[in-house]
């Protein structure tokens, strides 16, 4: 009987597959490293544009980005607003709006400011509109006479108003440089929108003459270039 020759099959080598295996382990952890990079890059990419984007929709749908304004810009944009919508309380009066826009007043201030404003009212401001009739007063800012410093604290906001009076065919003009001072407060709405309350009030008042075609091109023009006009930020 013939012997056949048995054959031994050699084991792979474990130093070899132990090389193999390290690579392959080696380029996992590449692999991962490299993905976790990507993620907290890609994170901090999106928290970066979310603090200075914010997003809506458009009228087809579409999800689309809104830059923010500087957080100083921001509050810029309060200070003018509430100073705004002061003045309008303030100044632009007629008989049918003016016990309203009185009480409305009086919301925005405090003690000192209230105390002046009474003492308008008991010199005849008020009572003007309510014994002529007809008599109309708009006001408007003057867009390039802003001036806002210590806006982190208790902002002084100044600026110019220039007032139209309308007695029928009759039309004067003045002009009322502002001082205020403002106080931070809770928002109470819709007494006081802006959260500020008036807490200092100047007014020096003067009769001008009524602007020129040129004056309110000028006025015109910062409207159309700016939102909101250059001011002085100290």
């Amino acid at each position: 009987m013939k012997k056949e020759k048995a054959e031994i099959t050699v084991g792979k080598d474990i130093y070899s597959e132990l090389k193999k295996n390290s690579r392959v382990v080696w380029g996992v952890v590449a692999v991962s490293i490299i993905s976790i990079v990507a993620v907290l890059y890609l994170a901090l990419v999106i928290y970066s544009d979310s603090t200075s984007k914010i997003f809506t929709f458009n009228n087809n749908g579409d999800l689309i980005p809104l830059s923010l304004i500087s957080e100083k810009n921001d509050k810029v944009k309060v200070l003018k607003a509430n100073a705004d919508y002061f003045t309008k309380q303030f100044y632009d009066l007629d008989q049918y709006s003016i016990k309203e826009k009185k009480e409305n007043v009086l919301w925005l201030v405090g003690e000192q400011p209230t105390y002046l404003i009474k003492d308008k009212d008991r010199k005849g401001y008020y009572s003007n509109f309510l014994s002529i009739n007809g008599l109309v007063q708009k006001s408007e800012i003057l867009p390039n006479s802003w001036r806002i410093d210590n806006i982190d604290g208790n902002p002084n906001v100044s600026f110019s108003v220039l007032i139209k009076r309308i007695n029928g065919t009759v039309e004067d003009y003045f002009q009322a440089d502002v001082q205020l001072r403002m106080t931070k407060v809770n928002i109470n709405y819709p007494y006081n929108p802006f959260g500020y309350l008036i807490t200092n009030f100047t007014e020096s008042l003067s009769k001008v003459n009524a602007p020129t075609d040129e004056e309110i091109i000028i006025q015109d023009s910062i409207k159309r270039e700016q939102i909101n006009p250059t001011i002085e930020v100290k």
